[in-house]
């Protein structure tokens, strides 16, 4: 697929990742007859591990996922909160376990990823299901979620309604847990707030002409239609406006919109515990100088504090992107990691 938009056809300026990876840097190559240098993650040099492993390799900072995680909770500070990390960014069992030992919740958008988390025990209670298109049997099995080692009701934190027709199944399949004598599960509306967000246009989600979500005025009208259903409690309201964003103010716009939203529905009797915001806050790549994790936590912090709900924020990319490079060897060399 392609873009009119010349503006996305342009070369991308070379940038060695090192000077922008934490925990990767340049050092004097330790190896026999070496007079150049190399590549260190952690003081583990990738020229061993591709040798070792085989390449391609791809090679994590266990403390550059350990920052970035902390960064953001720090930021959020006293506001009551949750981090839901996007398994759609990275499902490396590995790598979700270490955060769910870190605390982190988890935002998945297929069964495939419940089934990732429920291998490595992770709690209903720290899942929350999203994604366009969930089909009923990724919806019942998402009622029905269990770590049996751990015990505990059935069930995940919250599923975020991308539509009618998806609500439809999940009411019916909530009646169906019901006589079996299971509870009617939380659920939120992913709202279209119809913000352009800054990244790349076949990745923003937020704007009206956008497939994702749906248009405030028909999510009022469900939560409305099922504000007394026995079937499904309304404890939340999504959004999420699109991935590798560089600038806050599209968030900004976003969250002074759902802000309104939370406020109508609480005028209606629809009091919500949760506020999702979903992830989007970008990356560097090239020439990129995208806000730090900090400045973006206390720009949410600040506009949800008064609200008086719970965050949810689903960072993926801002987490894993910058703790990543992939090794490789070609014609006999190692690619770009070591250099003279």
């Amino acid at each position: 697929m392609s873009h009119s938009n010349g503006s996305f056809s342009q070369k991308i300026k070379y940038l060695d990742p090192a000077t922008c990876t934490p925990h990767f840097a340049w050092v004097k190559s330790r190896a026999r007859n070496a007079s150049g240098e190399e590549v260190v993650c952690e003081r583990v040099p990738l020229e061993s591990a591709a040798r070792k492993f085989g390449t391609p390799t791809y090679v994590y900072s266990r403390a550059s996922i350990d920052d970035a995680y902390r960064e953001l909770h720090k930021g959020l500070g006293a506001l009551p909160h949750t981090l839901c990390f996007a398994v759609k960014s990275n499902g490396n069992l590995s790598i979700l376990k270490h955060l769910a030992e870190m605390g982190s919740g988890f935002d998945i958008v297929s069964g495939g990823e419940l089934h990732y988390l429920q291998r490595i025990g992770v709690r209903g209670d720290r899942i929350v299901f999203s994604g366009v298109g969930k089909d009923r049997y990724e919806i019942r099995e998402a009622l029905n979620y269990r770590v049996h080692a751990r015990g505990g009701g059935a069930g995940i934190l919250l599923f975020n309604v991308e539509s009618e027709a998806e609500l439809e199944i999940l009411v019916e399949e909530a009646e169906r847990l019901a006589g079996r004598g299971g509870k009617p599960p939380a659920g939120a509306i992913r709202v279209n707030p119809d913000v352009q967000a800054g990244g790349h246009p076949h990745i923003a989600t937020g704007k009206h002409e956008h497939k994702f979500g749906l248009d405030w005025p028909e999510a009022r009208r469900l939560y409305l239609a099922h504000s007394d259903s026995k079937w499904i409690r309304w404890q939340g309201i999504s959004a999420h406006i699109g991935s590798q964003i560089t600038t806050l103010a599209p968030f900004r716009r976003a969250l002074k919109r759902l802000a309104g939203f939370v406020g109508e529905l609480r005028r209606a009797q629809i009091d919500l515990r949760y506020l999702d915001v979903g992830g989007g806050l970008g990356v560097r790549y090239s020439d990129q100088k995208p806000p730090t994790r900090a400045e973006y936590a206390r720009l949410v912090s600040q506009m949800v504090r008064k609200l008086g709900v719970h965050l949810l924020l689903e960072p993926g990319r801002s987490i894993i992107a910058p703790a990543a490079v992939r090794k490789r060897i070609e014609a006999r060399r190692l690619w770009w990691w070591t250099r003279r």
